[in-house]
């Protein structure tokens, strides 16, 4: 009772790029799952989503620095924030919707503004 689910899709469930059929449709899936299981578990568990953007996260670390930093720097320029994300910005939202009771069945973009962009 009063439990919280937050799982993680992508943007690619909405904005697909060309070669991410496969993340695409496991992101849809994902956001999909969100809105089922906050129906079928409402009331005892609330069930809840983060979309993430392009993060800075260990798992670019394999790619060359300089190959690494014109990546994020051409994704920075294409976003409406001018950046990308921070792990610590994407585990602000997962904060929120673990502690927040009301919000259930919801998708939450930390992206930076890429669903718009």
């Amino acid at each position: 009772q009063g439990a919280s689910v937050t799982l993680f899709s992508g943007i690619f469930s909405r904005r697909p790029a060309p070669g991410t059929s496969g993340l695409a449709a496991v992101n849809a899936a994902i956001e999909g799952l969100t809105r089922a299981l906050a129906l079928e578990l409402g009331g005892h568990v609330r069930v809840n989503a983060i979309s993430p953007g392009l993060t800075q996260t260990e798992a670019y670390a394999g790619m060359p620095e300089a190959d690494r930093q014109a990546m994020f720097a051409g994704a920075a320029a294409a976003l409406p924030a001018r950046k990308v994300g921070d792990p610590g910005e994407v585990a602000a939202g997962a904060i929120f919707l673990m502690t927040n009771a009301f919000v259930t069945g919801h998708v939450l973009d930390i992206d930076g503004g890429a669903a718009i962009a």
